[in-house]
């Protein structure tokens, strides 16, 4: 197979994990969370139907808070370091640069909810999730990924 063949089948495959995972982190909140009271809806109209695929957890409050609360912040981030490797994956030093503000905005986002700026609640356990991605992906790539590109 040829180099270019490599690089774009490894370049839909980022791109594809990049929109399972902002999926995976919307479908979380569509089905787990309380909609009614979501910013996001402020500002484009809410489908009626919407409100029938809720469904809460029964399980424990900590693991369901974990997962309707923090595991979507860990999705999005995933999803976009993915999207810019997948745009950079040839080029890493430029991507790296690409990453590092990704990480930079995403982190000054959560800490501009501690005075209130940004609407909601800042969680240490939303950073977390947030780094734990990012260094799975690093570790998935340098391990795996970078001995493929040529």
């Amino acid at each position: 197979m040829s180099n270019v063949n490599v690089i774009k089948r490894l370049k839909l495959k980022y791109f594809s994990g990049a929109t399972a995972a902002i999926l995976g982190g919307i479908a979380i909140y569509i089905f787990f969370r309380d909609i009614n009271n979501m910013l996001l809806f402020c500002y484009i109209p809410k489908w009626s139907f919407l409100n029938t695929l809720n469904h809460p957890l029964k399980i424990g409050p900590f693991f369901s808070n974990i997962l309707i609360f923090n595991l979507p912040y860990g999705m999005w981030c995933l999803s976009g370091l993915l999207f810019i490797r997948a745009i950079w994956l040839t080029n890493t030093k430029v991507g790296k640069y690409y990453r590092i503000v990704f990480i930079f905005l995403i982190i000054f986002y959560i800490f501009l909810k501690l005075p209130g700026i940004i609407p909601g609640t800042f969680d240490v356990l939303d950073l977390f999730f947030m780094a734990f991605f990012a260094f799975l992906e690093s570790i998935i790539f340098n391990r795996f990924i970078r001995r493929k590109i040529p």
